[in-house]
């Protein structure tokens, strides 16, 4: 690679860190803390590049130090972006006097009681700021985009050779081994969680383990799959109906998809999140089916496969706001015990005039 193309390389990647850090200290004074302490190694990742099992960083308004232990420094030396030091209690202090940190914002969901404990002990008044980060890593920006799409091409080559692989007689299990043989031979990183592939009534469990369970004609076929590619994942669920279709379920498909493009209508900047799973569930009220609806519409992804916001009418992120850049999945599904389930899932990122589907290219 030439040294120009290296460089701006290095130039472009310095940007991207340096604009989520800026994000991160434009929220201090707002959230009336001097500074604050980043932990989760996921979180690490995204601010710094760095892939950490262990470090904190931390943030005040005009300045940033990132500590790690001796098993990092030479990857901190090579690859950081920021200042760095040696993790000990001397730079903790130095810094924090430095900065004139008293009111520190903190993780509780990565920041141990024993660490919660001992910087009280110094002094340190502790301010929980968990909804920061994710709601910070919620926007992805387009250098983000770019991998997530590429994530998802790569999911949906997945796909296809899945379909071509379906015959009588096949297990679920022997897809589920292929699907990966074959993503992890082709580019992906790794499986994004384990491959949801249901045949028949298993299709009925949202959560299904794929099992020795054989296909046979007339099996209605579930397909819930992710790759992780540069550390982004994608996610979608398509089911099929193999050599004929079942009258009921293929009725239930139809208004799954119905319910999917209704919420889908909604998907675009200033909508709540909680707004999206109502419409979807207004859908089901109406066609007599809502019972059989057991779970969420969707949720962000990116770094995790479950991230903020999680899209349910009564749960935790209802009122969330759809902002451009936010990705999520739109995945509605009706399942019927003893004969089987459809759901239906694609990955959307919101934009500033509504949203673009991963997915809208590559349908059969």
């Amino acid at each position: 690679m030439k040294l120009k193309t290296l460089l701006e390389q290095n130039l472009n990647r310095l940007k991207i860190f340096e604009a989520r850090l800026q994000r991160v200290q434009q929220e201090l004074k707002s959230l009336r803390v001097d500074s604050c302490l980043i932990e989760d190694p996921l979180d690490l990742y995204y601010f710094t590049g760095l892939k950490l099992s262990s470090g904190k960083l931390l943030v005040c308004p005009t300045d940033v130090l990132l500590l790690v232990d001796s098993r990092y420094l030479q990857v901190a030396k090579e690859r950081a972006f920021c200042p760095f030091a040696h993790d000990t209690e001397d730079q903790w202090l130095s810094f924090c006097r430095r900065c004139g940190i008293h009111r520190l914002g903190f993780d509780g969901r990565h920041t141990s009681y024993d660490q919660f404990v001992h910087l009280q002990q110094k002094k340190l008044d502790l301010i929980p700021c968990s909804a920061l980060f994710k709601e910070i890593r919620s926007i992805k920006d387009p250098f983000e985009i770019v991998k997530m799409k590429k994530s998802a091409k790569h999911l949906w080559e997945g796909f296809e050779f899945i379909c071509r692989n379906l015959k009588v007689g096949i297990t679920e299990r022997e897809v589920a081994k292929g699907f990966e043989i074959f993503c992890l031979q082709n580019g992906a990183d790794a499986l994004s969680f384990e491959p949801i592939i249901a045949f028949g009534q298993n299709s009925a469990i949202p959560h299904h383990r794929s099992s020795d369970t054989p296909l046979i004609s007339g099996d209605v076929v579930l397909i819930d799959i992710g790759v992780a590619i540069g550390s982004y994942h994608s996610d979608m669920t398509r089911t099929l109906f193999f050599e004929g279709q079942d009258p009921y379920l293929s009725k239930l498909y139809t208004i799954v998809q119905k319910a999917q493009r209704t919420a889908l209508e909604l998907c675009r900047p200033n909508q709540t999140v909680g707004q999206l799973d109502m419409a979807a569930r207004k859908v089901f009220k109406e066609e007599g089916v809502e019972e059989l609806f057991v779970h969420g519409l969707g949720h962000g992804i990116g770094l995790e496969v479950h991230e903020f916001p999680k899209i349910k009418h009564d749960g935790v992120d209802k009122d969330a706001i759809l902002k451009s850049g936010m990705v999520l999945t739109i995945e509605p599904g009706l399942y019927v015990p003893g004969i089987g389930g459809v759901r239906y899932e694609d990955t959307i990122v919101i934009t500033d005039g509504g949203y673009e589907n991963f997915y809208s290219s590559s349908e059969q």
